[in-house]
């Protein structure tokens, strides 16, 4: 999001100067000179006057869960591949994964002409799947689950653990086809449905993806740990169609502009060619394009806040779920200046997230900063504004959702993620930052990709960038 309290420059900046946000035993920027070395606290005092866990339940973001994979007891008996079968069972349950792959391979090819006995393997394959997700992850039971169906297709279960493996990964292969294929065998399971309806948001189909959302409510009792995101996600629809229904659609090579049909063409062709040079350039410095058009929301400024539900003090929004950039039209053809540095910035937070691809997290002060940094127009660094004293807090406190930040503690969040990814860009290179971007794409987590790519520790990070503030304030005061 970009925070039009960023453009208020030093006034704007009175409003947190000496704010005290969590402790004060965290003195980052001192009056005295030299400055102390200055560490962020571990933790955050018990009398702290800020926290950025959300209050509001209404604002929290849509946080996809769903249950464990499943698996059948086998038990097989008058076969002469039983003793067999069993021992596999046997090693499945032991944990011994990689002796029971080897025997389930070893089976003889004849084997499995007896329905039964190809049946229990398909079932044993399943369940050596549903034991690989306990030890390496989702992504560790995929070849299991589909050598179960290719023994046998019909393996409701084994259909059913693939498509929630698929789903947990946002892998490709998660197809209608193969959607469709696990609504047949696994009529009451509400993921399939739940799952078309993603990927037709994915489309901008929101009636399509409501009718499969509805049909996934219907059968939601059985699946307990979806209902919260179900019950947000068709919220979000709803509210998204009532706030798009009149608009109209404009397609370029690389983005789909949507936009209320009264509105000037001439805002639109304005915002496609700032778009198109964001698409270049942003991708050139990021080493990455999107995989699909970008949809991109153009609203009055009157009916921005409620179609987006953003924070009051945004001037756009990107929503990860809906697949949309939102952003007011009001002065877009006025001030050129402020339309291009706020659609950079999301399309910005729009291309990390297709390049996370749901499978990494990058911490929010990360994102934001670069949004600002890559936006064309990015804010002066903390100490170019401020000359007194202010408490920033421990850079791992603002990995998360910012959604219920104050317009205060936001200028603070904002600036502290705009001068901390600058300092990394300045020290270590957007080079250096494509590759801990790519570490957070396989999983990794943030210290450790930190850790990997640069050589140092997150903390020693922030140690770094706090003592390059403080040389920065020394030398401005005795210039």
């Amino acid at each position: 999001m970009m925070p039009r309290l960023l453009a208020y420059t030093a006034l704007g900046i009175l409003l947190f100067v000496g704010y005290q946000w969590w402790s004060r035993q965290q003195q980052v920027l001192q009056q005295q000179t030299p400055p102390p070395v200055a560490t962020p606290a571990p933790q955050p005092t018990p009398n702290a006057g800020l926290s950025v866990t959300l209050s509001d339940p209404a604002a929290q973001p849509i946080v996809r869960q769903g249950g464990t994979p499943l698996s059948i007891p086998v038990k097989v008996s008058g076969s002469p591949h039983a003793a067999a079968l069993n021992e596999i069972n046997t090693l499945i349950q032991q944990g011994k994964d990689a002796e029971a792959e080897a025997k389930l391979q070893a089976l003889p090819p004849d084997a499995l002409n007896d329905p039964a006995v190809r049946a229990s393997t398909s079932t044993l394959w399943n369940n050596l799947g549903v034991m690989r997700v306990k030890a390496g992850g989702a992504a560790a039971s995929v070849p299991a689950y589909k050598s179960a169906l290719a023994i046998n297709p019909y393996n409701a279960i084994a259909h059913h653990n693939l498509v929630y493996a698929y789903w947990e990964l946002k892998d490709p292969a998660l197809t209608t086809a193969l959607l469709e294929e696990s609504i047949k065998l696994n009529p009451d399971n509400p993921l399939p449905h739940l799952a078309l309806a993603e990927l037709l948001l994915n489309k901008d189909d929101l009636a399509g993806a409501r009718a499969h959302l509805e049909q996934a409510k219907d059968h939601m009792a059985e699946s307990p740990n979806l209902q919260v995101y179900l019950g947000r996600l068709i919220a979000r629809v709803e509210q998204t169609q009532k706030a798009e229904q009149k608009f109209l659609a404009r397609e370029s090579s690389h983005f789909l502009v949507k936009f209320d049909g009264e509105a000037d063409h001439a805002v639109w062709n304005r915002v496609l060619e700032i778009l198109e040079e964001a698409y270049r350039e942003i991708g050139q410095q990021l080493g990455h394009f999107p995989s699909k058009p970008i949809l991109v929301v153009l609203h009055t400024r009157e009916t921005f806040q409620g179609a987006t539900g953003g924070p009051a003090w945004s001037d756009g929004l990107y929503d990860p779920v809906m697949g949309r950039i939102k952003v007011p039209t009001q002065g877009a053809l006025t001030d050129k200046a402020w339309l291009t540095r706020v659609l950079r910035h999301e399309y910005v937070h729009a291309l990390l997230h297709d390049r996370m691809g749901g499978r990494g997290a990058i911490p929010q002060w990360l994102n934001e900063g670069l949004a600002m940094q890559l936006a064309g127009d990015p804010p002066p660094d903390i100490p170019e504004l401020v000359r007194g004293q202010v408490t920033l807090v421990n850079l791992s406190y603002l990995e998360g959702s910012w959604m219920g930040l104050t317009p205060k503690q936001a200028v603070v969040a904002y600036l502290e993620g705009n001068s901390a990814t600058k300092y990394f860009i300045d020290r270590f290179g957007m080079d250096k930052m494509r590759e801990v971007l790519g570490q957070l794409v396989t999983g990794q987590p943030f210290p450790d990709a930190f850790k990997d790519r640069l050589f140092i520790s997150y903390e020693d990070f922030q140690r770094r960038w706090i003592d390059d503030l403080n040389e920065k304030i020394k030398a401005g005061r005795t210039s």
